[in-house]
This record gives structure tokens, C-alpha cells and sequence, in this order.
């Protein structure tokens, strides 16, 4: 009789919380754009009025959506690569591109956020058309984003330089 496998790592289950943690901030986000655009249509049909702050919020969330996102989709590898050179590589040389890519993708992601945070900083002073928020607020989601996309690509990059979707968003029968 075969033995039952190890339970999971204190990181393993870590790592499942953050994935879960970021796919429920997605759906949410989400979730709530869509209501709010749904009553505001409601609204300007039925009552013949319209919020005007529905369309600059759900334009705001829309960035959060896409930056907050960005980690999850490179796990399941959904950003757009050309592979024609890793793929006629062998085995060993298309790995090391791959890591190498990995690498370089970890400092512009770090770049990014880095500038991301100065310009959110930058943008504070001004504030939105229609709700007056600092401006700031909106990018804020780059260095967020780019915070957590770093973390995705760091938990994930075995997988990654391997050129395969990351084990842990998967069930746990999948790994065979």
C-alpha cells in the first residue's frame, strides 16, 4: 500500500492563500464593476438619470483590475511571448533563455514599481474630475501591481523557466 503524500509546506499553503487571496480581490473588483455599471444603465433607462462618478470609478477599477491581475496571468502564462527562439532550442539552452528571461522580466518589474511609486507620489497634489480623489490613489495599482507580479514570478519561477503554467494554481491532482 503506498504511503499518503506529505502534506503541503508552510510556503505551498502560503503561496495558495496569496493566489486565493489576489483571484477574490480580481472577482471583486470586478463583481463591483459590473453592478455599478449595470445600475447606472438602469438608472439612465428607467429614471433618466445618470451617475456620473460610475464611469470614472469603474475606469479606476478597470486599471486596478489590470495591474492587480497581471501576477495571476503570468502564472498561468497569458502575456503574449515569442517563442520561436525557445523553442528551437534544446532542452538546457531554452531553460537558461528562459531564466535569463525571468531575471530580466524581475528587474523591469522592480524598474516599474519603482517609478510607479514615484509617480503615484508625484500625482497626489492632483485630484480626479468628477470624485476629487488624490490622482495618486489611480496609480498607486502600478506599484502594487508590479509588488505583487514580482511576488508571482518569484513564487512561480521554476515554473516559469520551465515554460509551463504554475503548479499552484491548479488542483492538487494536476501535478502528475
Amino acid at each position: 500500500m503506498a504511503e499518503p503524500p506529505p502534506p503541503p509546506s508552510f510556503l505551498h499553503r502560503a503561496d495558495r492563500a496569496f493566489i486565493a487571496l489576489n483571484q477574490a480581490v480580481l472577482a471583486a473588483l470586478l463583481a463591483a464593476m459590473a453592478a455599478l455599471v449595470f445600475a447606472n444603465v438602469v438608472a439612465r433607462y428607467l429614471f433618466n438619470a445618470s451617475f456620473g462618478w460610475v464611469e470614472e470609478l469603474t475606469r479606476y477599477m478597470m486599471i486596478w483590475l489590470a495591474y492587480l491581475g497581471a501576477g495571476l496571468a503570468l502564472r498561468h502564462g497569458n502575456h503574449v511571448a515569442v517563442m520561436l527562439l525557445v523553442d528551437a532550442l534544446p532542452r538546457t539552452p531554452a531553460l537558461l533563455l528562459r531564466g535569463l528571461v525571468g531575471l530580466v522580466l524581475a528587474g523591469f518589474v522592480a524598474a516599474l514599481a519603482w517609478i510607479g511609486w514615484e509617480y503615484a507620489d508625484f500625482a497626489m497634489r492632483q485630484r480626479t474630475p468628477v470624485l476629487q480623489w488624490p490622482t495618486g490613489y489611480v496609480y498607486l495599482a502600478i506599484p502594487i501591481g508590479c509588488v505583487l507580479m514580482a511576488a508571482h514570478l518569484l513564487l512561480s519561477f521554476r515554473s516559469f523557466a520551465e515554460g509551463r503554467a504554475d503548479l499552484a494554481l491548479r488542483g492538487p491532482d494536476s501535478a502528475t
